[in-house]
């Protein structure tokens, strides 16, 4: 019995001395599996860096492109708006003139008459005795005033028929005569 029992110490002396070796392999496999788990987290965060710093760089280099032509759209808008501003200027200038020009028609009309009438009264007066002589002058200026008159009848009726078309209404229908 002592004999056996020596035995058997034996044997688990040895068993103990074998796990402890393989405790030892674990440990010694447990550091290697942990310094490969940190490599391989330490190149995994490199990875993912460089993947997000990829991923901005394209991510700026497409929104700055997006802006670039957004800004050149921009700019042909500002400059095609312009154009056009300068054209309804020009276009609010003739429409200025062609408002203003029955206005000078007429003023220009009246005017030209009441020379007419001083000069051809001056004229007609002018005679040095000769009654036929002031009487065919005095004609002349008749006739004169009469197609200054109707000049100045005709260019009230062509600003009285363009006010009319300007207030939407469409061809003008005044005088009566011209209806259909």
């Amino acid at each position: 019995m002592v004999a056996e029992a020596q035995r058997s110490h034996a044997a688990t002396a040895s068993a103990v001395e074998g796990l402890k070796e393989q405790a030892d392999a674990n440990q010694k496999l447990v550091s290697q599996v942990g310094g490969a788990v940190q490599r391989i987290e330490k190149r995994t965060e490199e990875r993912v860096k460089k993947a997000v710093e990829q991923v901005a760089g394209e991510a700026s280099s497409v929104m700055t492109a997006n802006l670039d032509a957004s800004n050149e759209r921009a700019e042909r808008i500002i400059a095609a708006t312009a154009r056009l501003e300068a054209r309804q200027l020009w276009s609010a200038a003739a429409a200025m003139c062609l408002a203003l020009l029955p206005v000078v028609v007429v003023v220009a009309g009246l005017w030209m008459g009441i020379a007419g009438l001083i000069t051809g009264a001056q004229w007609a007066l002018d005679v040095d005795g000769s009654v036929w002589l002031g009487v065919g002058r005095w004609l002349v200026v008749a006739v004169g005033l009469a197609g200054a008159g109707y000049g100045l009848f005709a260019s009230v009726r062509w600003a009285a028929g363009l006010v009319e078309t300007w207030r939407g209404r469409g061809m003008p229908t005044w005088p009566s005569w011209r209806k259909r």
